[in-house]
């Protein structure tokens, strides 16, 4: 929409005068010098405000007002900055509208501080061969098929399991709010009624069904939801593996991450003594059964040399003879092996294996990790700047 000449006469005068738009007696004297009625400047003006050529919020005056879109179906970068250049005013108030919500939020927002270990494996472990990989030739030589594959143990797979968590979630911690020790469904105060619960209100709407879980099982299982978005693992590839834990209490946060690295300790040292001990006993059998065939053999060719004297050998009796003979040095090759075998099953089942190192332990932080206030009031100011300007150039097209 084009002026006339009369209305940008009147947007001109606004423009020198802009008092006039709030100030009557301002406004009858510009006019007297204008040879205008203090009525007819005051319509005009109205009429410039209906067409959005002065804005209301901001009492500005707009200049010609440029489509967003030209006829090549561009944007118009040049009437974008007009409008933002108008509204100025409206951007900056929304603008500190958000700021000030984010302001609010890094102040209000729970405080969390991070601990962090790190370990690497050591030994066997790192080699994956473990105990059971000893066995395997000799597994496969004699066709000892009841012999696994050696166990694998993943450490990030170990501190992201559910049964860790719930160990940790179960346990009692002692904090700065409860010194005596409280569990995590205490110290969270799960087991509270929560004023707001949108989940609760939502369930109410919808069919109950015939299966009611135990609500102690639902508060550890919500505990240990909120644990899983606390714990976080990374593996290098290097090997070293990094534990971080984020609490509420820095003494807390070390003290889980403490227990998580002497938990993965303690758990593949038992699953390694158990596997050493299942190993030494599946020799074990392996070694009596050997044994009860050697001296099978060994009755075998008694027997036989008592029925069959050598002297009255024959040319088929001489061939079973060696037949037996053969049989018992094969069985007894078989039995000393798989004593060798027994003998270094129980010395890996009665030695202690260093499995994982412990680089660094935690310890209480001495700042907090989250919020990060700075880059919240940031994102805040930066965030609300982007989103009044589309609000901005919506208003200004209505």
């Amino acid at each position: 929409m084009e002026l006339t000449p009369h209305e940008q006469k009147i947007a001109d005068i606004v423009k020198k005068h802009p008092e006039i738009l709030s100030d009557p007696n301002e406004r009858r004297k510009i006019a007297k010098i204008y040879d205008l009625s203090e009525k007819t400047l005051r319509n005009r003006m109205a009429e410039l405000k209906k067409y959005g050529f002065i804005s209301s919020d901001s009492n500005e005056i707009k200049s010609e007002r440029k489509p967003l879109i030209t006829e090549n179906d561009e944007i118009n970068l040049g009437a974008i900055w007009d409008i933002i250049k108008i509204k100025k005013v409206f951007i900056l108030k929304l603008t500190l509208f958000f700021t000030i919500i984010g302001l609010i939020y890094s102040l209000v927002a729970t405080l969390y501080f991070r601990s962090t270990i790190s370990m690497y494996p050591a030994g066997e472990l790192s080699q994956s061969g473990g105990v059971l990989g000893e066995f395997q030739g000799l597994a496969k030589t004699f066709g000892m098929g009841s012999l696994g594959p050696a166990p694998t143990y993943n450490i990030p797979d170990i501190i992201n399991s559910r049964r860790l968590k719930k160990d940790i979630v179960q346990r009692s911690w002692k904090t700065q709010d409860f010194p005596n020790g409280s569990d995590l469904v205490t110290y969270w105060e799960l087991d509270k009624p929560k004023l707001i619960n949108p989940r609760k209100w939502i369930s109410n709407f919808l069919p109950k069904g015939n299966f009611s879980a135990d609500s102690n099982a639902k508060l550890i299982h919500e505990a240990i939801l909120d644990l899983d978005d606390l714990i976080s693992v990374r593996e290098e590839i290097s090997g070293l593996i990094t534990v971080s834990v984020l609490m509420q209490d820095p003494v807390l946060a070390a003290n889980i991450a403490n227990y998580i690295a002497n938990y993965v300790k303690d758990f593949i040292s038992y699953e390694q003594h158990r596997e050493a001990k299942r190993n030494r006993k599946f020799v074990e059998n392996q070694k009596s059964d050997a044994k009860t065939q050697l001296e099978w053999s060994e009755e075998r060719l008694t027997s036989f040399r008592k029925k069959h004297p050598i002297q009255r050998d024959t040319p088929e009796l001489q061939m079973q003879r060696n037949r037996l003979k053969s049989g018992i040095e094969e069985n007894r090759a078989v039995y000393i092996t798989i004593r060798q075998q027994y003998e270094i099953a129980k010395i890996e089942e009665a030695k202690e294996k260093l499995l994982i190192n412990i680089l660094d332990i935690a310890e209480p932080a001495i700042k907090k990790e989250k919020p990060k206030r700075t880059l919240i009031v940031l994102l805040s100011l930066f965030g609300g700047f982007m989103i009044s300007i589309p609000i901005a150039l919506f208003r200004d097209q209505q």
